[in-house]
């Protein structure tokens, strides 16, 4: 039985054709025709939802802005407990 030195098994020499790239890149775009992750997609809707509360809260008030920031708040409590 020999032995073989420590971490000889574990080295490997990869070529750039074994490599992928990663599925998505930081910035949220898509190499080549992948679908939009929904993540990406979740947060883009709460997004809107920003926008869409500070334009009614221009326009009518803190209470009619109120119920479309709850849902943002809810949206945002939910993406930290599930994702």
């Amino acid at each position: 039985m020999t032995r073989r030195t420590p971490g000889r098994a574990t080295r490997q020499i990869l070529s750039g054709s074994q490599l992928t790239p990663p599925r998505e890149s930081i910035g949220g775009r898509n190499a080549g025709n992948e679908p939009v992750s929904l993540v990406f997609l979740y947060f883009v809707v709460l997004a809107a939802l920003i926008v869409i509360a500070a334009i009614v809260w221009a326009i009518w008030g803190t209470g009619a802005a109120s119920g479309i920031l709850l849902v943002v708040a809810i949206g945002f409590i939910a993406s930290w407990l599930v994702l």
